[in-house]
């Protein structure tokens, strides 16, 4: 959750309807309680936990992630839907903690409702603002190729903050001139920045020595326009990195790719205490499964497989078995596959829910795994990659985890592209490192887990 604050647009709205579901929930308890009603400081922050509960809920509804819901249809009963669930929840915390029940839940049932109302027009509001000719940030990009097609795609379809793409800019003599985008060749850029009231470039060239207009960006940008470069832009706007195009040396210099002990210390510490208690606490629900196991088909309850660690380093990881003792008779490793008929009746179940993962909290425990990193891969599909896609061995920097950022933010990967997907994030998540951002991966893999996102 801690992830939607690394968009300053998206942290000032999730406030802003912060205040505006407090004041509903207060207007709501004094419409129920009639002169009674007094805003005090403690009714205040009353309806503050009880908006941290709504906004928890809309967050897991997907109303604060970096891809914007457009149609006004699907954003009102998507509001809707969450602020119920988090009424419901509501009503059976209020059954069995407070007092006056009846009258609590009232106000909170009227200020949700309200919210439900107000919510969705005040995000179509925004929206229409941001778009606005004159609040709008006019964005002109530089170059083609891979990485300016994954930028204008992802300006289109991620949260920008009311940034409108006007066209491309391309060499002169670039096979891509006769596209619809393309509205002239470099020399032609302060014309066309000046004609279309530029505000905003995005340099995605890749062929740079001799051939940008190094000058016209240099007095565009001392008028006030902004100059992006575009993997940078890419990163901010998806949460990924733009590896078609990433150089070696982009990994040295680069902010970030650095790991100070305070955080290894700070993620051990995070790994030995969740693993503990995760344990204990998960210890009826794994009995139930292992038995479930045995009565459901022949072969060991658990199951386990070498994996490639931090540096490539080998090690056992272990999992509830999920499918045949068969599954790889002929000695070849493979990929699970969609509807898999390798998987067993209750393995389609634990791997559903995930419950299959939970004997790698031990892994946890002993230091092979952490909670949260690149999840670990076979070492034969290791070298298989490390052959096909570029930087795949960067990923093994860091401890493989239990979790992890590619697998809260993409399906499962069961071919090369998928895994170059997956790649983008996790050197993503090993470029920008924290305990916080460990937490904020923790609380969307609840979510993963619930919706049983990804799972085969």
């Amino acid at each position: 959750m801690l992830e939607l604050f690394r968009s300053r647009r998206r942290a000032i709205v999730w406030f802003v309807e912060a205040g505006l579901l407090v004041s509903l929930v207060c207007a709501g308890a004094a419409a129920i309680e009639g002169h009674r009603g007094v805003v005090t400081l403690a009714r205040v922050l009353d309806a503050a936990a009880i908006t941290l509960v709504a906004q928890s809920s809309l967050y897991y509804h997907g109303l604060y992630g970096p891809s914007p819901i457009r149609d006004l249809r699907t954003l009102a009963w998507k509001v809707a839907r969450a602020l119920a669930v988090s009424a419901l929840l509501l009503w059976a915390l209020f059954q069995g903690f407070s007092v006056d029940a009846d009258e609590r839940f009232g106000a909170v049932a009227l200020g949700l409702t309200a919210g439900a109302l107000v919510l969705p027009l005040f995000r179509t509001g925004l929206a229409r603002a941001a778009a606005s000719d004159r609040l709008c940030k006019r964005t002109l990009v530089l170059g083609s190729g891979p990485l300016a097609d994954a930028v204008i795609t992802g300006a289109r379809t991620h949260d920008t903050g009311g940034m409108r793409f006007v066209g491309r800019l391309v060499q002169e003599g670039d096979p891509g001139r006769a596209a619809p985008d393309v509205l002239g060749a470099y020399d032609e850029l302060p014309r066309i920045a000046t004609g279309h009231s530029i505000r905003h470039i995005i340099v995605c060239a890749a062929d740079r020595r001799g051939k940008l207009p190094i000058d016209a960006l240099l007095e565009l940008k001392f008028r006030g326009v902004e100059v992006e470069e575009g993997v940078e832009f890419y990163e901010r706007i998806t949460g990924k990195i733009f590896v078609r195009e990433l150089r070696p040396s982009q990994l040295v210099f680069a902010h970030g790719f650095h790991v100070a002990k305070r955080t290894l210390l700070g993620k051990r510490l995070l790994d030995v205490v969740c693993a503990s208690m995760g344990l204990v606490l998960a210890t009826p629900l794994m009995l139930l499964t292992a038995l479930a196991i045995r009565l459901d088909s022949a072969g060991p309850v658990l199951y386990s497989q070498v994996r490639s660690g931090v540096f490539g380093r080998p090690f056992t990881i272990y999992k509830f078995r999920s499918m045949r003792t068969d599954a790889e008779a002929d000695g070849k490793a493979r990929w699970a596959s969609e509807d898999d008929p390798r998987v067993t009746r209750v393995g389609r179940v634990i791997r559903k829910t995930r419950l299959d993962e939970l004997p790698q909290l031990w892994n946890v425990l002993t230091g092979d795994m952490s909670l949260v990193g690149p999840r670990p891969e076979r070492p034969s599909f290791t070298e298989e990659l490390e052959k096909a896609i570029p930087f795949f061995r960067q990923r093994l920097f860091v401890k493989p985890g239990l979790t992890g950022y590619a697998q809260v933010r993409y399906h499962y990967g069961a071919t090369t592209e998928d895994q170059l997907e997956k790649l983008q994030h996790d050197l993503f998540y090993i470029k920008t490192l924290s305990v916080w951002f460990d937490l904020s991966i923790l609380l969307d893999t609840v979510k993963v887990v619930l919706l049983r996102i990804g799972a085969r």
